[in-house]
């Protein structure tokens, strides 16, 4: 099929069946994370779901959601050392508990630590893919995607040092 990885948010009871077409199909399923109350909001409940299994089982890790329930996405990050497939990464404006309602910025513009997270994915030598999952001014994002796209390169450059 061509297809590398599928990217979801599965019932529990759901997880038997799953590991068995990653292995049948050799495709990886990354377990994504939302704000609470989901099942999955932090990553100890993402490790629940896949301690034992193949390794074609992981994480899919949305930083701004971890961010959105109170988490700092660089401990978040290091506790899901060595399963994490894919990343929705995000920058957020505010914490939630400031009052403010929290949205996405360009990466290394706000509050969720965003060069902190880039040096903890190479000191895990990450080798999955990034998602620019940018939800925030939905009608002429392209210039605030650009500078992720900016600040994912000059970071690269820096850490390649």
């Amino acid at each position: 099929m061509g297809i590398d990885t599928l990217v979801a948010e599965p019932k529990r009871d759901a997880l038997d069946t799953i590991e068995k077409l990653c292995i049948e199909y050799n495709i990886k399923v990354a377990i994504h994370n939302h704000p609470k109350p989901s099942i999955y909001w932090n990553p100890d409940t993402v490790l629940e779901a896949i301690k034992g299994r193949s390794p074609l089982m992981g994480a899919c890790a949305d930083t701004g959601h971890w961010v959105r329930s109170g988490l700092d996405p660089v401990d978040c990050l290091r506790k899901l050392e060595g399963r994490i497939i894919t990343l929705h990464f995000k920058d957020l404006s505010a914490k939630p508990d400031t009052g403010a309602k929290p949205h996405d910025v360009p990466w290394g513009t706000g509050i969720s630590n965003a060069k902190g997270m880039m040096l903890e994915l190479k000191r895990q030598k990450f080798r999955g893919s990034f998602c620019v999952e940018y939800e925030y001014n939905w009608e002429n994002s392209t210039p605030e995607i650009a500078q992720c796209v900016d600040f994912f390169n000059t970071s690269c450059a820096e850490l390649a040092r």
